[in-house]
């Protein structure tokens, strides 16, 4: 053996020149071994690392934007006219990254690149723990989506970040991708049927699945030169797993950072839910006029409310202007909705905004073989590259800027990350496709070109890349039945950390109380949960409910009006969850810190049966020799607490608390 090694207090990783073979220790007895990296040449079977005859290293000292550290770099190689070239640097902050180069004398293309590959008999991952999870990451938010925590031989492949832990401990490994320009990541483990033996691993580029939204076996889109890299791998261990997405997401911000928002949190009303295919001036106006009766509490810290129309309102597109002025003369502020990058038939229509030189069918995603990309959600996808949609885009948010609307909700943009052969040759590959397209949309936005910040939300979405938005939705449409709230706590367990990271807020998706329009109404403690799940989502408080139903207006007036809860909200932070989390199972405790106190969200999701929720106060971060007073924010109820805060919940019921220290 020949071995070399670079680490920090966390990590270390060590190669053997011989083989080219080499293993990842962490903190707490986690290892992984046998691994090399990987690629696919188009039309070639998967080269490997360790395949390669000669394997050089080098070893220096390295500053850049992640940090300081020490990096070494090894060249695998037949002859130097193509080297697979790795890098890993082992910050001193205690994380690491890990990325492969291909560098060739004759240009070549690819479309799978794995800086991290292990497949072998042996063992590839071994642990002092036992039962080791796998957290499953959704691609995207679309079609209901959630995060499914796996015993690990069950675990499917994750998109772009996964955390590896031992069953019901906090303590874990975060694994993640650090650039978002050109690769769609996925993260696979393999394990034998009882878990005991993993010998499967791989962290690669290129994946197009379902979950991808790239459907019939459609692949990744192919690189091509004389180099090409991956993104970068973020490595590291944790005590708390959630912490270690919250280093990671501020590495994603550090690369690419996030798009600034200076303004409050959005309080108001969207139309989808209440009114979905329903919606008219009148109902607007009428929406209006009801939010406007609880302005003096429900409200930014400014004193302002957003009124949005979601999707349909082109069914009164000459009443645009009115409706502006309207909300206006409240003391509001008018928001509006597009979905840039999807139509639905027929397609022998003429695209606004450019001057009758393209019909839709023209601007259709299409395969290598001409054929149109098969629908998502029922929609099709528009190339985000072809100059017709672009040209559309500029012609809609030119509109939206001439009647005078001040946020956007943008609606099923996953379509534009989807794999096909588009109208720019120089895009070749889906997430290029997805920034190209998104940087043109949110510059025809841009307070440069408006005079004034119009806030963006993005609605159907991937998770990665980011920087197009003000806020993302945390997960896809939630509406206000207990199911829902649950699911929604699901996506907020394990992308909290997204929040004043990636984007300023989370979007927890409109705020139901009563009724979804085609569904039945709720009862009001499931109503009052699902506002609960928007406060401690970060995030931006829209809500939605037709005012013309009695119900809905009486729950509204109780619900958001309380403005102890809606102080909380306005600061526009997220809550950490704080219970134990496994399978698809959303955290039912959630606490945020604040400087006057630490407040406490307590959720129990059964329809029929109740629940006694015990909290050790060390999990809150709170000393047990302290005595503390909690208060309900809802009975306005005072109470001490000595080493465990308990709570008595009903069906359906949560509560919003808030601990103080006696001391």
């Amino acid at each position: 053996m020949n071995l070399f090694s670079i680490s920090n207090y966390k990590a270390k990783f060590e190669i053997d020149i011989n083989t080219g073979i080499y293993s990842l220790d962490f903190i707490d007895g986690v290892r992984f071994l046998n691994l090399t990296c990987a690629i696919r040449k188009k039309g070639e079977d998967i080269v490997l690392g360790s395949d390669m005859k000669f394997h050089e290293v080098d070893i220096a000292e390295q500053e850049d934007i992640l940090g300081k550290g020490n990096r070494l770099t090894v060249q695998h190689y037949n002859t130097r006219d193509f080297i697979l070239e790795q890098t890993v640097t082992c910050y001193d902050s205690g994380y690491m990254t890990v990325k492969l180069k291909v560098i060739s004398e004759d240009r070549v293309s690819t479309n799978y690149m794995a800086p991290l590959w292990g497949e072998s008999s042996e063992p590839v991952f071994i642990s002092k723990k036992k039962e080791i999870r796998f957290l499953a990451a959704p691609f995207d938010n679309d079609k209901w989506a959630k995060f499914v925590d796996y015993p690990v031989q069950y675990a499917p492949i994750s998109y772009e970040f996964t955390a590896i832990h031992s069953i019901e401990e906090k303590a874990g490994l975060v694994i993640g991708s650090l650039d978002h320009d050109n690769w769609k990541t996925g993260i696979k483990m393999k394990a034998e049927a009882k878990g005991e033996l993993i010998n499967g691993f791989r962290v690669f580029a290129g994946v197009a699945t379902e979950e991808t939204r790239d459907l019939d076996g459609i692949n990744h889109g192919y690189l091509s030169g004389k180099t090409i890299e991956s993104p970068r791998i973020f490595l590291s261990f944790y005590d708390s797993y959630q912490e270690g997405f919250k280093e990671f997401g501020k590495c994603n911000a550090l690369i690419k950072p996030p798009l600034p928002w200076n303004g409050p949190v959005l309080f108001g009303w969207n139309s989808w839910a209440a009114l979905m295919g329903r919606l008219t001036f009148e109902k607007y106006k009428e929406a209006s006029d009801f939010m406007k009766k609880i302005k003096h509490s429900y409200c930014d810290e400014n004193g302002t409310q957003y009124i949005n129309f979601d999707a349909f309102w082109n069914s009164f597109i000459t009443k645009m202007r009115d409706s502006v002025d309207y909300v206006n003369n409240n003391g509001q502020l008018p928001g509006t909705y597009v979905a840039p990058f999807i139509t639905s038939p027929p397609f022998n229509k003429e695209v606004s905004g450019t001057d009758g030189n393209y019909l839709f069918e023209d601007l259709l995603l299409r395969d290598e073989s001409g054929e149109i990309l098969p629908p998502v959600d029922g929609l099709y996808s528009l190339d985000p590259t072809h100059p017709g949609t672009l040209a559309h885009i500029q012609y809609e948010t030119s509109r939206i800027i001439k009647w005078g609307f001040r946020s956007i909700k943008a609606d099923f943009l996953g379509h534009a990350c989807r794999e096909g052969s588009f109208y720019n040759k120089e895009i070749t590959t889906g997430i290029q496709a997805y920034n190209y397209g998104m940087k043109f949309f949110t510059d025809c936005v841009s307070e440069d070109r408006v005079g004034y910040p119009i806030f963006i939300s993005l609605s159907i979405d991937p998770i990665f890349p980011h920087g197009y938005g003000h806020a993302r939705r945390i997960s896809c449409d939630a509406f206000g039945s207990i199911d829902q709230s649950a699911y929604l706590n699901n996506c907020i367990t394990y992308l909290w950390w997204m929040n004043d990271c990636l984007y300023r807020f989370n979007d927890p998706d409109h705020i139901v109380l009563y009724r979804t329009h085609d569904k039945v109404s709720t009862a009001f403690e499931e109503g009052r949960t699902r506002f609960h799940t928007g406060v401690i989502c970060g995030s931006l408080m829209i809500t939605s409910d037709d005012y013309e139903l009695e119900e809905a207006r009486r729950r509204a007036e109780i619900l958001l009006t309380n403005d102890e809860i809606n102080e909380i909200a306005r600061k526009g932070q997220s809550f950490q969850p704080v219970s134990g989390n496994y399978g698809e199972v959303a955290a039912d405790v959630f606490m945020r810190k604040d400087k006057d106190a630490t407040v406490v969200a307590v959720f129990n999701y059964s329809l029929s049966e109740p629940k006694t929720v015990k909290v050790p106060l060390t999990d809150l971060g709170l000393n047990k020799e302290d005595t503390y007073s909690y208060k309900d924010l809802w009975t306005k109820e005072i109470k001490p607490c000595h080493e465990l805060l308990e709570v008595e919940l009903g069906p359906t019921q949560s509560a919003m608390i808030k601990i103080f220290n006696y001391n």
